[in-house]
């Protein structure tokens, strides 16, 4: 199963970085912050290249659409 707001692996509907500590969703505002700096940390990629990727990536996911 993967989560349904990033992709991540998981054993329910959102991740452990997706999910408050009631497994709800987080606002959608703060998992994007998240993801946006690990896209930057992890691809050495700039803000505005990240912002772009993970804007058109959450799109893709059931949680954001």
């Amino acid at each position: 199963m993967k989560c349904e707001s990033c992709g991540m692996p998981t054993e329910s509907k959102y991740c452990e970085y997706c999910a408050d500590s009631e497994g709800n969703l987080k606002p959608r505002a703060e998992v994007r912050e998240e993801m946006i700096a690990i896209y930057m940390k992890t691809k050495k990629k700039t803000r505005e290249e990240a912002e772009e990727f993970i804007d058109y990536y959450m799109s893709t996911m059931p949680a954001w659409e």
